[in-house]
């Protein structure tokens, strides 16, 4: 089973995703991966193996940035390798995805013949090239996402962000769980609470089929197009911990 964690801070969120990531490792992997947002561009590092050799080579060259999405991978769509781990970008968009996409095959094909190119054998990458697609019809990243959303069958949580907006996170739901993690200044997302602790106690569960716009300042829900509220819990970490 994949694991997701996300934010948007006023602080490098490098260290913070990779630690988000081994706190994932029980859900087991065997590729992990980031992307961060610095300066119009996507810094991605990608590691088969554990996230200790992810984290490895995030100490190593230090990638800066205060908007970023990370994932551990469990092969579906092709074999263990870095080139099929997550993120996956297409343009300046990058995209973690856990679930499966089942009609990914007919979408795949649909964009090769646009002129779409694949480097990777997963069903992810569809996911990616479908969102640069949508953004340069509607140049907005939620738009482009709910836009997206109809084409894919399956089950399946999403974590979105575009080189040139580094103070937006676009985040779905449908059929895999996410949460929301509220701070201050800061806004997280992660498969399931535990891998946000570090960070945060008070979580919003997303509902099916919700698409979130996570900024540093604000968290905005929509359902069917329209803007919903969900609670916010508070949790005692020790007892989570425990």
């Amino acid at each position: 089973m994949c694991g997701i964690v996300g934010g948007v801070a006023e602080r490098n969120l490098a260290q913070v995703l990779v630690e988000g990531l081994k706190r994932l490792e029980y859900r087991g992997y065997d590729s992990a991966g980031l992307a961060l947002v610095h300066s119009g561009l996507i810094i991605r590092e990608r590691q088969v193996g554990k996230v200790a050799m992810l984290d490895a080579a995030v100490q190593k060259t230090h990638p800066l940035g205060h908007l970023g999405i990370a994932h551990t991978r469990w092969a579906t769509h092709g074999k263990p390798s870095e080139e099929n781990a997550h993120p996956h970008v297409s343009g300046p968009i990058a995209v973690v995805h856990n679930g499966i996409i089942e009609n990914y095959q007919s979408l795949k094909d649909e964009l090769i013949g646009q002129g779409f190119e694949f480097h990777s054998q997963t069903d992810t990458e569809v996911v990616a090239h479908l969102m640069y697609r949508a953004y340069q019809q509607t140049p907005d990243l939620l738009t482009a996402a709910q836009a997206v959303i109809p084409l894919l069958h399956g089950a399946y949580a999403l974590g979105i962000v575009h080189a040139d907006k580094d103070n937006e996170l676009i985040a779905v739901r449908a059929g895999s769980p996410l949460v929301i993690g509220l701070g201050i200044g800061e806004n997280f997302i992660g498969s399931d609470q535990l891998a946000l602790l570090p960070v945060t106690n008070r979580f919003i569960y997303l509902e099916e089929k919700d698409v979130v716009r996570l900024t540093r300042d604000s968290v905005e829900i929509f359902a069917d197009g329209q803007p919903v509220r969900r609670e916010a819990h508070e949790i005692d970490a020790s007892v989570s911990n425990a």
